[in-house]
């Protein structure tokens, strides 16, 4: 296509001189091939811009097209310890029963997800979920989080009476935490740095 800096500078509401420049980086690094006319210059993406455009869309469509259900692999790893904590907490335990139909074991399955299902998890986080509301207990207050139906599988064993939770605060992006009314680690005869796969449903009784 033809572009002129200038052109460029006026859609990106920034100065000529940033719209120059803004060009010259994605030639240095690329993603577009530059070609002197009269006027201004010939831009043609090549196919690294092409690829990161793709990835792009890919993962806002997961953010913000509905699906009824995200499928994501993570490593298996020990926790703080604080999951069982929290989780038994009388307070949470009678919304749990309410919505899921069940107690969960006091602890939660902590799942690192690698790099790639970032994407995926953030449409998670941005899906609405069963709500857990909040509460305050001895002086102390326990925010909300979010509840999604899923299921956990290992290379032989599945289990799908199991959740998602997903606090309102949370300080580990790429961490997951599932409960179940059964101790997930024996169940599936799992073990720290093993991979496990979960399916999440999103769409909302």
């Amino acid at each position: 296509v033809h572009v002129s800096s200038g052109q460029l500078a006026k859609e990106l509401d920034v100065t000529q001189q940033s719209g120059a420049r803004y060009l010259l980086e994605l030639a240095d690094r690329g993603l577009l091939e530059r070609r002197l006319v009269r006027g201004g210059q010939m831009v043609r993406l090549l196919q690294p811009a092409r690829d990161l455009l793709r990835r792009e869309f890919a993962d806002y469509s997961l953010i913000f097209d509905a699906q009824p259900e995200i499928t994501l692999k993570g490593v298996l790893e020990t926790g703080l310890g604080e999951g069982g904590y929290y989780i038994s907490r009388n307070g949470y335990t009678t919304q749990f029963e309410a919505l899921l139909g069940w107690t969960p074991y006091e602890g939660t399955l902590n799942l690192r997800i690698g790099e790639a299902g970032v994407p995926e998890l953030e449409a998670i986080r941005a899906a609405d979920g069963k709500l857990v509301e909040g509460f305050s207990e001895a002086e102390r207050t326990f925010g909300r989080a979010w509840l999604f139906p899923a299921s956990i599988s290992s290379n032989n064993q599945s289990e799908s009476q199991c959740a998602l939770i997903t606090p309102k605060r949370t300080h580990y992006r790429r961490v997951i935490e599932l409960i179940s009314p059964h101790y997930l680690r024996d169940l599936l005869s799992a073990t720290d740095g093993q991979e496990l796969q979960v399916t999440v449903q999103l769409a909302r009784d």
